[in-house]
C-alpha cells in the first residue's frame, strides 16, 4: 500500500500567490507626482491664471501652456527660455526622475 497521492498544485495559483505576494501593498504605495507648479514655485494656479493647472495638465505643462503649445506661451518661465526643452521641469519629467 502506497500512502495518500500529494495534490499538485495548479500552475495558476501558483503563480497568482506569487505575484500577489511580490505587489502586496503596492496599490496603496501610489506616489504624488510633482506638478509644474510645485515644481518651479509658481503662484499662477492659486488665482486660475494657469491654463496648466485649469486644464489639469501639471504634468505635461509644455503642451498646454509653454512653448511646445502651438501658441504664444502662458508660462512665466517658459517665456524665458528659447524652448521648454530647456526647462529643469521637463527634463526630469523625460528622464522620469520627478
Amino acid at each position: 500500500m502506497s500512502g495518500p497521492k500529494k495534490k499538485v498544485p495548479c500552475p495558476a495559483t501558483v503563480a497568482f500567490e506569487a505575484f500577489s505576494k511580490a505587489f502586496q501593498g503596492f496599490e496603496n504605495s501610489k506616489i504624488e507626482r510633482k506638478k509644474c507648479w510645485e515644481f518651479s514655485g509658481c503662484m499662477k494656479d492659486k488665482d486660475g491664471r494657469c491654463s496648466a493647472f485649469t486644464k489639469s495638465a501639471g504634468r505635461r505643462c509644455w503642451l498646454v501652456a509653454g512653448t511646445l503649445s502651438g501658441s504664444e506661451p502662458e508660462c512665466e518661465l517658459a517665456k524665458t527660455i528659447e524652448s521648454c526643452k530647456d526647462c529643469d521641469f521637463y527634463k526630469k519629467i523625460k528622464k522620469g526622475e520627478i
